[in-house]
């Protein structure tokens, strides 16, 4: 739970799959840490794609570790970031307005209002 005991530390390889997997290989640093089996939906990340959907975007990693630690709301609000950023990284890249009272933007507003 948060708030008890120390605070857990993540390491994560922000890299493509099998960059990750040679750094991971090559350091013998990582070798002694824990390594978790993190099992998330398929990646919703759009803006590249992996040839396997269970691969995911090193912010989707980050959230699912967020909510293993017990920070539900950072989780929530880092996806809801990701999520923010694609549509408005998608938007430019193919010229086209935002629109920031649609859905994306509210529920991010809304977790930040939580706070």
């Amino acid at each position: 739970a948060a708030g008890a005991g120390p605070r857990p530390l993540f390491v994560l390889l922000d890299a493509t799959w099998p960059e990750a997997r040679k750094m991971f290989r090559k350091s013998p640093y990582l070798e002694r840490l824990p390594v978790l089996s993190l099992e998330g939906d398929v990646s919703r990340y759009r803006l590249r794609r992996s040839r396997r959907g269970e691969h995911l975007c090193t912010a989707e990693v980050a959230a699912l570790c967020l909510e293993l630690a017990g920070e539900t709301r950072a989780a929530q609000t880092l996806e809801a970031y990701l999520d923010v950023f694609t549509h408005h990284y998608l938007q430019a890249k193919n010229q086209l307005p935002v629109d920031e009272n649609d859905a994306l933007h509210q529920r991010l507003r809304d977790l930040g209002a939580q706070a």
